[in-house]
């Protein structure tokens, strides 16, 4: 690496703070033998180099050769080669994003030296790597005919189940990068066939990865979607590199691919679950769709005013905020409201809700608006 680096006039390069020449010394030490060095200087280089995105400075493309050195070492601490490769699928997936103008011209052509050898990391012994790996591929542009083959093989040997999903990810990614290639027919076929795989995540991960070529699937295969996010296999993903989330993440996450006023996929989250995340996830879907489509509130309304009876006091508080927030429209449906009774305890007309007042609530609509979710139940 040294030889490589002292090839290069770094003062005259630039990255996000200014001039590049400190980005050989943070380059050694990522391979340094302090690991917390290490990985300290690799969040110095994704900070420098990447930042916050938005253009490909002139010192990217002349780290990139010691970047893939880096992340293929074994030699390197894990958590340094995890952070570094985290900077490269950073700097693809933007240069594949950015205007022209933003992007260095020595990027592409660095690039595309550099991915042959980021290929090989798909054999990586480190499940954490070839993650990362499947990740980079699915984001960054390339064509689908240099990537497939690669991937193809790695779904055909990978074992680490959170892989086999970064791996399903980047194949639904790659295969609409024209050229696709030759393989493209065929892992069109493998993605079809995920739709029925034993294994829930799989046939959940085989849903995102169809869905930008087939944007009805999402809704037709709307059972499917909702078995596998409330199914406690879904914790899976908090490993993967794609995903990177637990349960409220998924459901973001999978709440995307419904771009209509379709309440199904909300409703189908909100029935009872004995996982509070679950349940509070659930409520923040709600949340997501009613704050898009006004369409959808008689829809939601029971479901949300039955978690006013949760056990979890976060849950109802939650279901309160919520139909707080759709005010008159709330006050008016047939379900139980949290605010008010018909009329208070001693019968006076509900007019006087109009006028802001929370009058008539019982002792359960009070414990729900008093404060918030840290407080703790009576």
């Amino acid at each position: 690496m040294g030889e490589g680096l002292n090839a290069v006039d770094w003062a005259a390069l630039r990255h996000n703070y200014g001039s590049a020449e400190n980005v050989p010394d943070l380059l050694r030490r990522c391979s340094g033998p302090d690991p917390d060095d290490a990985v300290d200087a690799a969040f110095d280089l994704l900070n420098q180099l990447f930042h916050q995105g938005g253009w490909i400075c002139s010192a990217a493309p002349a780290a990139l050769p010691s970047l893939w050195r880096l992340a293929a070492s074994p030699a390197v601490p894990l958590p340094s080669r995890r952070v570094v490769l985290e900077l490269v699928w950073r700097l693809a997936a933007e240069a594949g994003q950015v205007a022209e103008r933003f992007l260095d011209p020595g990027w592409q052509s660095a690039w595309e030296q550099a991915l042959p050898k980021v290929l090989v990391l798909l054999t990586d012994p480190a499940p954490g790597i070839r993650r990362d790996t499947a990740h980079l591929l699915a984001v960054c542009d390339s064509p689908g005919e240099l990537v497939l083959p690669a991937l193809v093989r790695s779904w055909q040997a990978e074992v680490d189940p959170a892989t086999r999903l970064d791996v399903v990810l980047a194949l639904g990614r790659a295969v609409g990068r024209e050229p696709a290639g030759p393989q493209a027919t065929e892992v069109l076929e493998l993605l079809r066939g995920l739709l029925d795989a034993a294994e829930a995540q799989t046939r959940l991960a085989a849903v995102h990865a169809l869905a930008p070529a087939a944007p009805n699937l999402p809704l037709q295969r709307v059972d499917l979607l909702l078995e596998a996010v409330r199914d406690p296999s879904v914790e899976v993903w908090r490993h993967t590199s794609s995903v990177d989330a637990g349960v409220k993440g998924v459901h973001h996450w999978t709440a995307a691919l419904f771009t209509g006023p379709s309440p199904t996929f909300a409703l189908g989250l909100l029935e009872d679950h004995p996982d509070d995340d679950q349940r509070l996830g659930a409520l923040a879907q709600a949340g997501g769709l009613l704050a898009q489509w006004r369409s959808v509130t008689a829809d939601l309304l029971p479901s949300l005013a039955a978690r006013l009876d949760d056990p979890t006091l976060e849950v109802r508080f939650r279901a309160a905020e919520l139909l707080a927030c759709l005010g008159p429209a709330a006050v008016a449906t047939p379900t139980r409201s949290p605010f008010c009774s018909t009329t208070t305890p001693r019968g006076t007309p509900t007019a006087d809700r109009r006028r802001g007042r929370h009058v008539g609530a019982g002792p359960d609509e009070r414990s729900v608006m008093r404060t918030g979710p840290d407080q703790a139940d009576d």
